[in-house]
């Protein structure tokens, strides 16, 4: 159980990641997510579809100037 909810917040972070507009491809979210001490974050998201939609919320987030924020109010 406590693996599932770790699984489950750490696709939830990576979309949060991407929604903030700083990251710009699903590599740079991996990236965060291991700087954040989420070491399984590299296999969860190895999906075609998964990272399509990472780069998909990634280039909206982009487009309407969302850069600097998540949906946890930080500004990294």
């Amino acid at each position: 159980m406590a693996d599932e909810i770790r699984t489950d917040h750490i696709y939830q972070r990576a979309h949060a990641l991407a929604e903030g507009g700083i990251h710009q491809s699903p590599a740079e979210i991996v990236a965060a997510l291991l700087a954040e001490g989420y070491p399984e974050a590299a296999e969860l998201l190895n999906s075609e579809n998964i990272r399509a939609d990472l780069r998909r919320v990634c280039s909206a987030a982009t487009a309407s100037g969302q850069q600097g924020t998540t949906d946890l109010g930080l500004g990294y």
